[in-house]
């Protein structure tokens, strides 16, 4: 079971969608077949993933609900987190940018709860998407800012990168250009040390 689920982890890190959905539906017929809450959840988590990657976000929202019901019941609470981040990320895709704003603060409070500094970089930099969204650029500064913070402290090269990016988008919303090209020019640094060709071409095209 756990194979099948790696299998699917990899197709899904190629873009091989239709190819990883498969192999996580083995491993979640096995895990059914024994009653395994725990991997179960995984399965269901893994397969709302690949279906956010094809853009079926509402599909992708069933599979992270019933992800989060087995966490709920189990008291496992990383799963929890894991869960309602990315049914956060689901909705924002939507456009339902407040829903993503609960879920996202759910995710941090357990973050916080368990000091899980990746986890709490993670909501921050979830939240200051959302907030940027919404047209509240301050707000949305004052996340990512946060999410900085950590991964420096981490020392955590592409969350970094990441940070800086979003720092660059909030800054030229509010009409801040000198400051969101020292951001993004920061953000193009770290890709072109880590050998980020995606992300180097995005922050070009922010430039």
């Amino acid at each position: 079971g756990r194979a099948y689920g790696n299998l699917g982890l990899a197709y899904n890190s190629l873009g091989e969608f239709q190819k990883a959905i498969e192999y996580h539906e083995k491993h979640l017929a096995i895990v059914l077949e024994f009653e395994d809450r725990s991997e179960e959840g995984s399965a269901y988590g893994n397969l709302g993933n690949v279906y956010h990657s094809l853009g079926e976000f509402q599909k992708a929202i069933e599979y992270h609900e019933k992800h989060l019901a087995i966490a709920l019941e189990l008291e496992d609470h990383s799963g929890q987190g894991k869960a309602y981040n990315n049914l956060g990320a689901a909705y924002g895709r939507l456009g339902e940018y407040r829903k993503a704003v609960e879920y996202h603060e759910k995710d941090l409070a357990i973050a916080l709860e368990l000091e899980d500094h990746s986890g709490q970089g993670r909501a921050y930099s979830s939240l200051g998407i959302a907030y940027n969204s919404l047209g509240e650029f301050r707000k949305a500064i004052e996340y990512h800012e946060k999410a900085l913070i950590i991964a420096l402290e981490l020392e955590d090269h592409a969350a970094e990168g990441r940070s800086y990016g979003n720092l660059g988008l909030a800054y030229e919303n509010l009409g801040e250009y000198r400051k969101a090209f020292e951001y993004h020019e920061k953000d193009l640094v770290i890709a072109l040390e880590t050998g980020d060709r995606t992300g180097e071409g995005m922050t070009y095209g922010n430039l």
